[in-house]
Parts: C-alpha cells; sequence; structure tokens
C-alpha cells in the first residue's frame, strides 16, 4: 500500500496541506499547484542554480552593461535568493508534515490490522453460532406448533361459545400492539419468524411466499 504524501501549495503561506492516499501524477500536481517535499527541494536547487548564475553574470553587466540592466540583474539575483529561502522553510515545514503524516497512516494501519484480526476470529466464531442457531430453532418448532394447535383450537372455540359460557382464556399472555393491550391477540407462534440460513432459502418457522423442495417449512395459519 502506498505511503500517504504531503503536499505544501504554492501560497503566500508555509505551512504545508497534508493529504492521506495515493500519490498523484506529476501532470496532476503541477496543474493544482501542489508540491511534495521533493519536488520543492528540487525547486530550491534550480533556484540556487539560477542565482550562482545570476551572480556570477554580474561583473561583466557592471563592466559593459547600462545601469538599468545592473538593476534588472541585481532584481533577478533577489528574486532568485528570496525563492531559494521560501524553498528552504517549505521543504522544512513538508518534511514535518510528511514524517506525521506516515506515522499517522502506520498507526491507522495497524488499527485496521487489528480490527481486521478480529472481525476474522469473530467471523469463525459466529460461523458455530450459526449452526447451533439452527438446531435450536429446529427444536423450536415442535413447541411452535402445539402453541400454535392450541391456540387454533382455542379460537374455534371463541367462535362457538355454548350459551353463557365465558371465552376460552389464550393461555399465553396477551400481546399489545403499539401500547395497547385491548387489541386482539395474536399467539407467538404466528409472530415468530425463524430464518433458515444461506439466500433465499425461506424459513425453518414462519411465513414463505412458495415452499421450495427439501426446505422445512411451517406456514402460519
Amino acid at each position: 500500500m502506498s505511503l500517504p504524501t504531503v503536499n505544501v501549495r504554492e501560497a503566500n503561506t508555509l505551512h504545508p496541506v497534508v493529504s492521506l492516499g495515493r500519490p498523484q501524477p506529476e501532470a496532476n500536481t503541477a496543474s493544482t499547484g501542489v508540491r511534495t517535499a521533493a519536488q520543492i527541494f528540487a525547486e530550491g536547487e534550480r533556484a540556487t542554480l539560477e542565482g550562482d548564475g545570476l551572480l556570477a553574470s554580474r561583473h561583466d553587466v557592471l563592466l559593459s552593461g547600462s545601469p538599468q540592466d545592473v538593476a534588472d540583474l541585481d532584481a533577478r539575483i533577489e528574486l532568485a535568493r528570496i525563492r531559494v529561502l521560501q524553498a528552504n522553510a517549505q521543504h522544512a515545514a513538508a518534511v514535518i508534515a510528511e514524517a506525521q503524516a506516515k506515522t499517522d497512516h502506520e498507526a491507522e494501519q495497524k488499527r485496521r490490522k487489528e480490527l481486521h484480526r478480529k472481525a476474522m476470529k469473530a467471523s469463525a466464531e459466529v460461523a458455530k453460532l450459526a449452526d447451533e442457531y439452527v438446531t435450536e430453532a429446529q427444536r423450536l418448532v415442535p413447541l411452535l406448533t402445539k402453541i400454535r394447535e392450541g391456540a387454533a383450537l382455542i379460537a374455534a372455540a371463541n367462535f362457538a361459545l355454548p350459551d353463557g359460557a365465558e371465552p376460552v382464556p389464550p393461555g399465553e399472555p396477551r400481546c399489545s400492539w403499539n401500547g395497547k393491550a385491548d387489541q386482539p391477540h395474536s399467539t407467538i407462534a404466528n409472530r415468530v419468524k425463524l430464518p433458515a440460513l444461506g439466500t433465499d432459502t425461506g424459513f425453518i418457522w414462519g411465513e414463505v411466499a412458495a415452499p421450495l423442495p427439501q426446505r422445512i417449512v411451517h406456514e402460519m395459519l
């Protein structure tokens, strides 16, 4: 994985602009005006060479040039000197920022590796728990079947009560909807959904649209 790069923008500031991620191509770097520490160093070297060359030519200009030529040359020499100073300051700032960015990047990678290690361990544990879930869900099927059959019998009796008889209670605690206990009761057997594992494998217990072959299906009434 690529290490982070640190960029210093060509602006009136010595503060480096730090960006994490893959280094950008040189063409893109030039177009956006951002420079790495290595690029700033190279610019400072070029400015130094330019300034040295201009200084070397100053004696000849003093001998044969006009006062304006000398003034123009001195202005170019001063500009080159300022460019060197600026490059030195920006390079120092970029080196510090690059070191910090590298440290931050390594720390983040360490955190991600530790998270990945824990997640791999959790994945193995989940695989075991998923197998246990199937076993436990299948154990609930006979229990839910008896509750559903009992609920159906109670509903049939309450639909045709003999004269003077009290309604048969549901046996299980009455469910409440939206916090209201006076709503029609629905047995737990009709509310439980136990999905099977995998993609589009239906339910171990619950409502399905269309049973598939070799699927354990217990549809609700």
